[in-house]
């Protein structure tokens, strides 16, 4: 597997549809979960992987940072992604130690929580 880059802005080299940093994701529901943070993209293609956001936080005190595959995703609009997924189950999916270098272990654990192939999807799957 490739390694992954964590970006925090929407660079010239993702695509269009991959351009949502500082957006915000929403539950089937319609409720908004929260803010997109930041990317893990393919390093070669800059193939967006997974979205990081993060839960429960307020004021002072941080937030618990979750690692959100893609495929459980869909843009909606500009700045506007949905998910079938509830905040409470997010809460409970298993998060890295370092955000900016997870692990082959860690990745697979997290596409396991999300019922996702233990392997990332091929660069031309979905485009």
């Amino acid at each position: 597997m490739t390694p992954l880059t964590h970006i925090t802005e929407n660079v010239f080299k993702l695509k269009k549809t991959d351009q949502i940093i500082g957006g915000y994701l929403y539950d089937k529901f319609d409720e908004s979960i929260a803010r997109i943070d930041a990317l893990l993209v393919d390093s070669q293609s800059y193939h967006s992987l997974y979205m990081i956001i993060k839960l429960g936080g307020f004021l002072q005190v941080r937030g618990k940072a979750v690692v959100l595959p893609v495929e459980v995703c869909e843009v909606k609009d500009l700045g506007k992604v949905k998910t079938e997924w509830r905040k409470e189950s997010m809460l409970g999916a298993p998060s890295p130690t370092n955000i900016t270098c997870m692990t082959t272990l860690e990745e697979e654990l997290i596409r396991d929580y999300y019922a996702l192939p233990l392997q990332r999807p091929s660069k031309n799957q979905g485009e």
